[in-house]
């Protein structure tokens, strides 16, 4: 039996292609890309950190 998806694994499972298919586009139009490997804490972390930075 399959199980439904919630709503928060749909949401990263959309995020995911998303990323793929834009990497796959840059790579047709010959441009390299540097992966960010932030997720989670570490990427709320790094925005609130920015956010500081440029005072908003």
């Amino acid at each position: 039996m399959a199980h439904k998806l919630t709503d928060k694994q749909k949401s990263a499972l959309w995020q995911q292609r998303r990323a793929a298919s834009y990497q796959a586009s840059c790579r047709l139009e010959g441009f390299t890309l540097n992966e960010l490997a932030l997720k989670g804490e570490d990427a709320q972390a790094r925005l609130e950190s920015l956010r500081r930075q440029y005072g908003q």
